[in-house]
């Protein structure tokens, strides 16, 4: 195998097997709260600065796009269903004690 072939190999074995288009820290919300919705625990939140600045980078087609939070040791994937314009967002589902989790964690001052 040429050199630039095994580069290449070594290259594409290093990606992430699931990549995100986005990824969310605490830093990236102001507060949250926890919603029941339809029998789903879902995850309310205000973006930040930040937050916002990240999903502006988005634009309009950011609908299905791939957002990865990782909040407070719980991790979530998930898909937009639609564009986010304003400073609110939706996460989730979430089982009950994660839900709690996140809140508290983007809650604390």
């Amino acid at each position: 195998m040429n050199i630039r072939l095994f580069s290449m190999a070594v290259l594409v074995s290093a990606l992430p097997l699931f990549a995100s288009e986005l990824s969310l820290n605490k830093g990236d919300f102001i507060s949250a709260e926890r919603v029941t919705r339809s029998g789903e625990t879902i995850v309310s939140v205000k973006l930040s600065k930040s937050g916002k600045a990240k999903f502006k980078k988005l634009n309009a087609s950011s609908v299905n796009k791939e957002i990865h939070a990782e909040i407070a040791g719980v991790e979530s994937n998930f898909k937009l269903r639609v564009p986010i314009t304003g400073a609110g967002l939706e996460m989730g589902p979430y089982s009950e004690n994660d839900a709690v989790k996140v809140v508290t964690e983007i809650n604390k001052r």
